[in-house]
Formats: C-alpha cells, structure tokens, sequence
C-alpha cells in the first residue's frame, strides 16, 4: 500500500516485461487474477452478507496503519519506548464528545475536521489521499508529454498508473474514509427509536428495521467504482 504513491511519484512502471508477448500474457493473467478475486470475494462473504464483507475490506485498508502501531507498541516496544498493554473495551463504552452521529448536538464539521484529522491523525490519510493523485496526475502527464504515438501513450498510462484493477483508486477510496465520516458523519436515531418494549414487562427487543443491514449512498459509490474497475 505505502509503494504505490512512492511509484507514481517517481515515475516508475508498476510491472516488468521485456517484449510485448509477455506485456499480453501480464494481461491476461490480471484478468484471471482479478475475475478469480471477485468470484471469491461473493462466495466467502455471502453468509455474513456482501456488503458486510466489502466494508471489512475497506476497512483493513485504512485501519492497517493502527493495527500495525498497536502491534507495534504491544508486543515488540518497552513500556519506556512507548510500548503499552492493549485491553478489549466494549464498543458501547467509548463515548465521544463530538457527538458526531446526533443531528441535533453534533459539533460543526470544523471541530469535527480538527478532532478526526488532528488529534487522531487523520492528516495521514488526508497526505496519503493527495499524494497518491499527485503521483498519478505527474505520471500521466509523463505518459502524454514523452510517448507521440497512441500505442505507446496508452501502453504508459496502462503499466505506470492504471493497471488493473486501478489499486490506487481503491486505497484513495478506502484511506478517505475517516475524512469522509468526519464531514459527512452517518446520523444514527435514538436507541428506543430501535427497540420495540413491551408495556407490560417492559422487554425490549430490536426492531425489524433495525436488524436489517443499512446501505447508503457511500456503499453504492463503494460497489459503483468496484463493479466498473472490474
């Protein structure tokens, strides 16, 4: 993941061949690859759910960097380096005091930026995003500014920026995604709004609206860009 803007920038092809027989047979190969992917992709996450499975997917993108630190910082660093014991904690304990998922006391999307790109270096992603499109902006322009011929432009563009299935498209899509909550945060209803109690007993149980799994504008963008690089 952290190669590919490196690449870009410097201008470097993103695959090797020496004749274009072995330029074709690359190809075809990434069009095995990337079919064989897709299919098991749908078969593996059909019992949890499709669209609960691509999530995870995106997800392991832009969490990799915390994962790797708090692996890091558990199991390898001394405490007088850093390094810390990591403790489950129940998701239903941490609060925020963003609020940032309440439509009525969330803070401004100022706050919002400066406590998701600041305090929680969110400025990571926000760089990595820029520099990826950076890279790919330079070495298109390489591609057109140096090659004459329509052949050689699109072989360049092909094996420098967008060789399938467009990796820096998916890590851009997935690393923006903290920057994304932090404008456009999803607004969750208040917790009895989701729960059904009985009068007598007093017993609640979710609704059948709310055991289902919610799918938004963003999961279609999501699934958009992934079915149209395919």
């Amino acid at each position: 993941m952290f190669a590919i803007p490196i690449i870009l920038v410097m201008g470097k092809p993103l695959v090797a061949f020496a004749t274009d027989n072995q330029f074709r047979w690359l190809i075809r190969a990434c069009f095995a690859a990337t079919i064989s992917n897709r299919l098991c992709e749908f078969a593996l996450f059909i019992p949890a759910g499709y669209h609960t499975g691509q999530r995870g997917s995106r997800y392991q993108l832009w969490m990799a960097p915390y994962i790797a630190l708090c692996i890091v910082r558990s199991f390898i660093l001394p405490t007088w380096l850093g390094g810390q014991a990591q403790a489950f904690k129940p998701t239903g304990s941490l609060g925020s005091a963003l609020n940032e998922r309440d439509a009525h006391s969330r803070k401004n999307m100022m706050r919002r930026l400066w406590a998701i790109l600041v305090n929680y270096m969110g400025l990571f992603h926000l760089g990595f995003v820029y520099l990826t499109l950076v890279g790919v902006v330079l070495t298109s322009y390489r591609c057109f500014y140096l090659d004459t011929t329509v052949t050689d432009v699109l072989r360049c563009l092909v094996t420098h920026a967008f060789w399938p299935p467009l990796t820096f498209l998916f890590i851009c899509s997935s690393l923006w995604t903290p920057v994304a909550y932090a404008i456009d945060p999803p607004t969750m209803p208040e917790r009895e709004a989701l729960l059904d109690r009985d009068p007598k007993t007093g017993v609640a149980h979710p609704t059948r609206q709310s055991k289902k799994i919610a799918f938004g504008g963003q999961a279609a963008w999501f699934e958009l860009e992934y079915t149209f690089t395919t």
